[in-house]
């Protein structure tokens, strides 16, 4: 038995495994929800709102600012440019590292200052990370088709949720220790 581990007293067992447990099954409920209702949100305003207005048109300005030659522009959901441009469909618009990133902070043990300014921070995180994801796939299609699949498909994912992973990891050791949580009576 360690010092700092809360004990079940009828089984004299550490109760941080149950805990553990029950974190991830929340996790992995909420992120579901969030992935499940943003699915039903295709062609919503909301959904318009994300793709197109925060994020295709976030892109295409950043495109233009480093290549102002380019002629990229918004168009709906599309990055379009002479030479070609990119299309940003439902499970390529970063939603989903919201979703991650909303289910890690709900379970999180963090005071609820931390969980909601870890939160807040990590939306527009996330918000920044996806705009130069589209950026950097978009002149990857443009200069080689073969090397936009790979970073499209397995580069960038990793990095992207490697880097969400990194900002938690961050939050989650700036923030104070919480207290124990209070009994409420039942075991």
């Amino acid at each position: 038995m360690s010092p700092g581990r809360p004990v079940d007293d009828t089984t004299g067992k550490s109760s941080s495994g149950r805990q553990g447990v029950w974190r991830v099954g929340v996790f992995a409920l909420i992120f579901c929800a969030l992935q499940w209702g943003w699915a039903a949100q295709q062609d919503s305003a909301l959904f318009r709102l994300w793709v197109e207005d925060l994020n295709v048109r976030a892109a295409a300005a950043l495109i233009t600012a480093l290549q102002p030659d380019s002629g990229a522009a918004a168009a709906g959901s599309r990055v379009h440019a002479p030479g070609g441009g990119i299309n940003v469909l439902q499970g390529c618009d970063g939603a989903e590292m919201l979703w991650l990133m909303t289910a890690a902070f709900a379970v999180a043990p963090l005071a609820w200052r931390w969980r909601l300014g870890g939160w807040i921070a990590g939306l527009v995180l996330v918000w920044l990370l996806n705009i130069t994801r589209i950026t950097a796939l978009f002149f990857a299609w443009r200069s080689d088709p073969a090397w936009f699949d790979w970073l499209h498909n397995y580069i960038g994912p990793l990095v992207l949720v490697a880097l969400l992973a990194l900002y938690f990891h961050w939050i989650m050791q700036r923030a104070p220790v919480a207290g124990p949580e209070p009994d409420i009576g039942y075991r």
